[in-house]
């Protein structure tokens, strides 16, 4: 099996024309955004990248991965904001989930911890934001995405090209 230019854009950015989609991508950003902010700015009582990394460090997790899953939260929702490697970012979003769900929330239980009476939050919030990243990984990015425009642009540029290879036999 041969890697053509074709095959890569449709992994990558092909995407049903759908609105839900587009929703759906809005909303996995501006839910990721804040915590890759904390996390690599120091907002919203964030800790930063230094505090953030000896946090990972605690807990087992080495600094590459650390500062990859930094830049998945941030750099990551704003590409899924843009609509650009939309399955990428949510791919690496939904993977920051199950991680955060097995080395901290999972001992918590399953739910929120609305009352302030348990010891940590549990982990309902990441399966709902990993169902909608998952959604993402398979259908991309929707209507109004970056994604969409570069997979148009291939396929027109695909059509000319063998429109020409058509008129030169």
């Amino acid at each position: 099996m041969s890697i053509t230019k074709n095959s890569l854009v449709k992994i990558f950015f092909d995407t049903d024309e759908s609105l839900s989609l587009t929703f759906l991508r809005f909303i996995a950003a501006l839910v990721i955004f804040p915590h890759g902010a904390q996390k690599l700015l120091g907002w919203f009582g964030g800790y930063g990248v230094e505090g953030t990394l000896g946090f990972y460090s605690n807990l087992g997790i080495p600094a590459f991965l650390g500062l990859l899953n930094i830049l998945t939260e941030s750099i990551g929702a704003v590409l899924l904001a843009a609509g650009l490697l939309t399955r990428v970012s949510a791919f690496g979003t939904a993977v920051t989930m199950i991680v955060a769900v097995f080395t901290v929330h999972i001992s918590n239980g399953f739910f929120m911890n609305w009352s302030g009476q348990a010891a940590g939050e549990g982990f309902e919030y990441h399966i709902l934001y990993l169902a909608i990243a998952l959604v993402l990984v398979v259908k991309g990015g929707g209507t109004f995405s970056l994604d969409s425009l570069i997979a148009k642009k291939a396929v027109s540029e695909d059509k000319t090209s063998y429109k020409l290879q058509s008129a030169k036999s």
